[in-house]
C-alpha cells in the first residue's frame, strides 16, 4: 500500500516540477509574441497547463483502459480549480489586498460563462446517454462533438481579447526563442510521460484503498494534475496580475472539458459517456456549481470573500458526497 503513495508522490512531484517550467516557457513565449495578459491566462497558459490532465485522459482511456480515471481526472480538475481560486482568495484578502474577483477582466467572465455551459452540458450528456440511444458518428459520441464545438465557440468568442494591456517591460529578453522552444518541449515531453502513468497509479490506488474509482479520479488523480495550474496561477498573483491568474483557472476548466473529445476519440470501446460510472454527472454538475459561484462574483465584483468562502465548503461537501455515493455503488 505504501508502494502506491510512493509512486503517486513521485508522479505529482515530476508533474509539479516540469508543469513549473512549462508555464514559465510559456510566459516567455507569450511576452515575445506580444499578446495581452488576461488572454494569456484564459487561453495560453490555460492549456499548457492543462497538459497533465490531456495525457492522463488519453491514456486512461487507450492504455489502462479505465475510463473513469479519465472523465473523473477532467472534471475533478475543474472542481479543484474553483477551490485553488477560492483559496488564492482567502489568503490574498489575509495580506490585505482586494478580492481577485474585482480585478479581472471581460474575458475572465465570458471564460467562466461557457465553463458552467459546457459543464452543464456535460452533465446532461451524461444522464441523457443513460436514459435514451447515444448517437455516435465514427465511434464518438455526438455529445462529444457538441461539447467540442461549444469550446471552439468560447474561443471565437475570446479572440477579440488577445491585444491590449500588453506588459512593456521586457523580462525574457536574454533568452532565445530556440532556448525556449527546446526547454518548453522538454518539459511538455516530463509532464506527458507523467500524466501517462497516472492512471496506472490511480488504478494501484483504487484496489490498495477500495475506493471508487470516481473519488479517485476526481480527487486525487486530478489534485496531481492541477499542480501547474496553481504554480502559474500563485506566480500572476504575486505579480498583481489578478486577470492571468482567474484566466489561467477558468481557461483551464474550458479546455478541461473540451479535452472529452479527445478522450472519446482515443476511446475504443463504444460512447465514452455511456462507459464512466453514473456518478460522473454529480462531479459535473458540482464543477459548474462552483464556476456559478465564481462567475456572480465575476460579474457581480463581489468584495467581500462570501463567494469564495462557500466555493470552498461546497467542494468540500461534493468530495464527502462522491465519496458516500462510491460506496453504494
Amino acid at each position: 500500500m505504501l508502494l502506491v503513495w510512493i509512486k503517486f508522490i513521485i508522479c505529482a512531484a515530476v508533474i509539479f516540477y516540469a508543469g513549473s517550467k512549462l508555464t514559465r516557457y510559456g510566459d516567455i513565449i507569450a511576452e515575445k509574441s506580444g499578446l495581452s495578459r488576461a488572454w494569456i491566462g484564459v487561453v495560453l497558459l490555460a492549456v499548457i497547463t492543462s497538459l497533465p490532465e490531456l495525457a492522463n485522459a488519453i491514456s486512461a482511456v487507450s492504455f489502462a483502459r479505465i475510463p473513469d480515471l479519465a472523465v473523473g481526472d477532467l472534471l475533478g480538475a475543474c472542481m479543484i480549480n474553483m477551490f485553488t481560486l477560492a483559496m488564492l482568495d482567502i489568503v490574498w484578502g489575509l495580506r490585505g489586498r482586494d478580492s481577485v474577483f474585482i480585478g479581472t477582466k471581460r474575458s475572465n467572465i465570458i471564460s467562466c460563462l461557457f465553463g458552467v455551459i459546457l459543464l452543464l452540458m456535460t452533465a446532461i450528456a451524461l444522464s441523457l446517454t443513460r436514459q435514451f440511444y447515444d448517437l455516435s458518428l465514427l465511434g464518438v459520441s455526438l455529445y462529444s462533438f457538441l461539447i467540442f464545438g461549444i469550446y471552439l465557440l468560447a474561443m471565437h468568442a475570446l479572440k477579440g481579447y488577445r491585444t491590449g494591456e500588453i506588459v512593456a517591460e521586457k523580462e525574457y529578453e536574454h533568452i532565445s526563442r530556440f532556448q525556449t522552444g527546446a526547454y518548453f518541449l522538454a518539459s511538455a515531453a516530463a509532464v506527458v510521460a507523467a500524466g501517462c502513468w497516472l492512471p496506472f497509479i490511480g488504478n494501484e490506488i483504487v484496489g490498495a484503498m477500495g475506493w471508487s474509482s470516481t473519488f479517485v479520479a476526481v480527487l486525487f488523480i486530478a489534485l496531481a494534475t492541477t499542480l501547474p495550474e496553481l504554480t502559474v496561477s500563485i506566480a500572476a498573483l504575486r505579480l498583481g496580475e489578478a486577470a492571468m491568474s482567474v484566466g489561467n483557472l477558468v481557461g483551464s476548466n474550458l479546455f478541461n472539458v473540451s479535452i472529452i473529445f479527445a478522450a472519446d476519440v482515443f476511446f475504443r470501446g463504444g460512447s465514452l459517456f455511456s462507459a464512466v460510472s453514473p456518478n460522473m454527472v454529480y462531479a459535473a454538475l458540482s464543477g459548474a456549481l462552483l464556476m456559478g459561484i465564481a462567475l456572480l462574483a465575476l460579474e457581480r465584483r463581489i468584495l467581500n470573500r462570501l463567494p469564495s468562502l462557500t466555493i470552498i465548503v461546497l467542494y468540500i461537501l461534493s468530495l464527502f458526497f462522491l465519496f458516500q455515493m462510491g460506496l453504494l455503488t
